[in-house]
């Protein structure tokens, strides 16, 4: 009886590996098409970075074995493509033999020495780098990620979101025992395929912390941040900025708050531009109060719940995991991956101020947010004000207000010179009004190429907030507008411009009623 030939069942693994592989190289089209470099390169060319970058973004979601998935899925490969595209084949072949070093390789960029006087000494380090060849545009090339490494053991991850520019960079490090430690900082080449060019570590200071010193208190209990899972790789939702609040009402509370540079979930992009004046997230994480008889330690849970912290510690340090999808935390998870921040926390003085202000002192996040849109294809082009579709974020006003509000919100208008048309922040849509008091940023988008000068009036304008179902609506609403703090717009390299408008108003506005303000006398 002659052998039976071999049938692939389509439930099997080795045929669903397969599947999954075909479907890597039918994406190359779509590679090569969104990348103009590449349809200039020969054909063989195209074929085989468009199989490495597709593959590359494959075996980061599924964080699956690389050689494991490839000696499974080879055999199919070959009896499919051998005869039809030998090229495509060899391609597969040479990545194959070469990509676990290439997906994993670190090379060793500084070397420092931590000595620890005595038991649990904390160290704040401050590097001077930069990471040549670098673009949070473009894909593959974000930035130089570094590796910190102590004792020959994972500590934590430095991005260098200065790009090419050196730029200081602080971390925190430890406890350590007492004793000398060596503290190595690699270039993990995992998360940027294209990049080509090291980064540079020019210099390296640590100085150790005391916990005598209450002072450093803010530092010693800075949060550990684990990042979400599905976004390590895709440079996306990334802790930008670590800050600090000490509230002293009704007792003394020591805060922390980070910056996202963006969030996948949650708040629509162009909700979150008029309500928040920002494509940026920013969620207040962990807490710690110091009560008379118990500390007590609280973080912010899905769905914004804020919750008891239990989890585990460094030290003094909170271990969070950001968990959701709009950047809110757990304190615990099963399979994180090694990939943890621990950026020295800055602190941030907020009373009449707007939280996005935090943003001002540190330039930079303006570009991470801006090239973040960019590279997710989150923007309209060309653009259009009319539409509430965000545009390059180049084309906004941005304004900080401070107002009370009692069943009101506000939203706002610019016109500029030799236009009779209002610009506005919400567009015409209902739900883009902000009902919330205190010191708060929204934008307004005004044609490309607008400049400073270019503003002729701010407006601000009150209506009705919308009733919350089954609550009663507020008897005499009134929101009473204490002060515009800042009018600006981004300059080229997106960084923030000259503040135009800075003005204490003490007036207050019905619903239905607006107020008019001129920015201040702005040189040509």
């Amino acid at each position: 009886m002659p052998a039976r030939r071999r049938r692939y069942d389509s439930f099997t693994p080795s045929r669903r590996i397969g599947s999954i592989v075909s479907s890597l190289f039918s994406a190359n089209s779509a590679v090569v098409k969104k990348n103009r470099k590449l349809q200039k390169r020969p054909y063989i060319f195209q074929q085989l970075m468009g199989v490495k970058t597709v593959a590359f973004e494959f075996l980061l979601t599924t964080r699956v074995s690389v050689r494991s998935v490839l000696v499974a899925a080879m055999p199919r490969q070959v009896h499919l493509w051998f005869r039809s595209n030998f090229w495509l084949v060899l391609a597969w072949s040479c990545f194959w033999a070469c990509s676990d070093y290439c997906l994993a390789s670190d090379e060793l960029l500084y070397t420092h020495e931590l000595v620890a006087a005595a038991d649990d000494t904390e160290f704040l380090v401050q590097i001077e780098a930069g990471a040549p060849g670098t673009s949070w545009e473009e894909s593959g090339r974000e930035c130089g990620v570094l590796k910190v490494v102590i004792e020959a053991r994972y500590d934590q991850h430095v991005l260098l979101f200065g790009g090419e520019h050196v730029t200081s960079y602080a971390f925190l490090a430890g406890p350590l025992p007492r004793g000398r430690h060596t503290l190595q900082i690699l270039w993990d080449k995992t998360w940027t395929r294209d990049l080509q060019e090291r980064p540079a570590v020019l210099s390296l200071r640590a100085a150790a912390l005391d916990r005598k010193n209450e002072a450093q208190e803010p530092l010693l209990r800075a949060p550990i941040l684990y990042l979400r899972n599905n976004t390590i790789g895709r440079f996306s939702d990334v802790p930008l900025i670590l800050y600090w609040e000490r509230q002293h009402s009704p007792s003394p509370r020591l805060a922390y708050t980070v910056i996202f540079s963006n969030e996948d979930g949650g708040t629509d992009t162009e909700r979150l531009m008029a309500r928040w004046g920002r494509t940026t997230d920013i969620e207040w994480c962990y807490s710690y109060t110091q009560d008379e008889n118990n500390p007590i330690e609280q973080y912010q849970g899905r769905n914004h719940e804020t919750l008891p912290f239990r989890g585990r510690k460094e030290g003094w340090h909170p271990i969070l995991y950001d968990v959701t999808t709009n950047n809110n935390f757990s304190d615990s998870l099963s399979d994180p991956i090694d990939f943890r921040m621990r950026p020295a926390p800055v602190e941030a003085r907020l009373e009449g101020r707007s939280r996005e202000s935090v943003m001002d002192q540190f330039p930079w996040t303006y570009a991470i947010m801006a090239e973040e849109m960019i590279r997710e294809e989150k923007l309209e082009y060309p653009a259009d004000p009319g539409s509430p579709n965000v545009s390059d974020l180049r084309n906004y006003a941005y304004l900080d207000v401070c107002s009370e509000q009692r069943g009101t919100e506000l939203y706002f208008a610019v016109l500029l010179k030799g236009n009779e048309r209002w610009f506005r922040s919400d567009h015409g849509d209902p739900g883009s009004g902000i009902e919330r008091s205190g010191c708060v940023r929204s934008t307004v988008e005004l044609p490309p190429g607008t400049r400073p000068h270019d503003i002729r009036t701010l407006r601000i304008h009150c209506r009705p907030a919308p009733v919350p179902e089954g609550k009663m609506p507020v008897p005499s609403p009134a929101a009473e507008i204490r002060s515009v703090l800042r009018l600006f717009l981004l300059e080229k390299d997106y960084r923030p411009g000259q503040n135009l408008l800075e003005r204490v108003v003490g007036r207050r506005l019905r619903p239905g009623q607006s107020l008019a303000l001129s920015p201040d006398s702005i040189p040509r």
